[in-house]
């Protein structure tokens, strides 16, 4: 009532905005009342009882043609506001994160996303009868719960499915690569395909695809740090580490030595610093010199 005499505050308009996104039937109760309301401004109930009679019987029928302009008027306004919200559903929102940065979004719903470096989604502007985004890339997502709504993220190798948990997934589709990392709750993967093995994930395990099986094994936490900017190596590989390198930097690493190439370290390193402080604080501990080509973005380690 306050929203339509205007007397609400910011806060409560937002509230009611977030109220109002939140499921299709508070929209058509916003409207039933707001139907209610204006009908009550126009025609007073106590006038409609009593007998009307010389002027009160001319005030009774212009109150009733202004009633009724007003209906077609908010009923216009329903089927248009029905319509923006349709394609409003409908339209596809693009987000992408450039090499090197990292980015966190709020979507409709309530649901928060951190995207990692290389990485686009695409999820709709209000979500209608189902949750459903597509990603490209490495994510972590907070998803908010909703039991009537699940939500879905489609990779183009598995599809994941929540009501509200946390989890990071990682998967690159120009890559063959896909991990899915539990962090609360539970979540389900499978394949589009019909009579595709299913595969639930509980707090603390992570799914890996190796050939064309997922594997699962205990949550290594500390590397889902990126959400902060910091790369951590535990006992990787110098390929496995310029494997790294190329994914945040987005740049291309070719290895001309063996001498280093199985060699383990273990460190943290803060992606705002760079590819060149990196590949220096490794030439402490490997020995192996890079050249760097400007033109092509490409790294050669000797």
């Amino acid at each position: 009532m306050r929203y339509f005499t205007g007397e609400s505050s910011e806060e409560e308009k937002e509230e009611l905005r977030r109220w109002l996104e939140s499921a299709d039937a508070h929209r058509k109760q916003f409207i039933r009342e707001r139907i209610r309301f204006d009908a009550s401004v126009i025609v007073d109930e106590k006038e409609l009882l009593e007998k009307p009679s010389g002027r009160k019987r001319r005030v009774f029928r212009n109150s009733l043609k202004a009633a009724s302009i007003a209906f077609l008027l908010i009923g216009c306004s329903y089927f248009y506001s029905t319509y923006r919200i349709n394609r409003l559903g409908q339209s596809m929102q693009n987000a992408y994160v450039p090499p090197g940065s990292r980015t966190a979004l709020t979507l409709a719903e309530g649901s928060t996303v951190w995207l990692n470096s290389n990485t686009t989604m695409k999820y709709p502007g209000i979500f209608s009868s189902e949750r459903v985004v597509e990603l490209n890339g490495e994510g972590f997502f907070d998803v908010a719960k909703d039991a009537g709504k699940p939500f879905i993220i489609n990779t183009g190798k598995y599809r994941l499915e929540v009501l509200g948990t946390s989890f990071n997934i990682e998967t690159y589709r120009e890559r063959p690569d896909f991990e899915a990392a539990l962090f609360t709750g539970k979540i389900k993967l499978y394949k589009e395909e019909e009579n595709s093995d299913t595969v639930y994930l509980n707090a603390g395990e992570t799914a890996t695809l190796v050939g064309d099986k997922l594997v699962i094994s205990a949550t290594n936490f500390n590397k889902y740090r990126w959400k902060e900017g910091i790369i951590v190596l535990e006992d990787e590989s110098f390929e496995e580490i310029m494997l790294l390198f190329e994914k945040y930097f987005d740049l291309q690493i070719i290895i001309r030595t063996d001498e280093v190439k199985k060699l383990g370290y273990w460190g943290k390193f803060r992606v705002v610093d760079g590819i060149d402080h990196a590949l220096r604080v490794l030439q402490n501990d490997f020995h192996f010199t890079y050249k760097r080509e400007e033109h092509s973005n490409v790294i050669y380690i000797y």
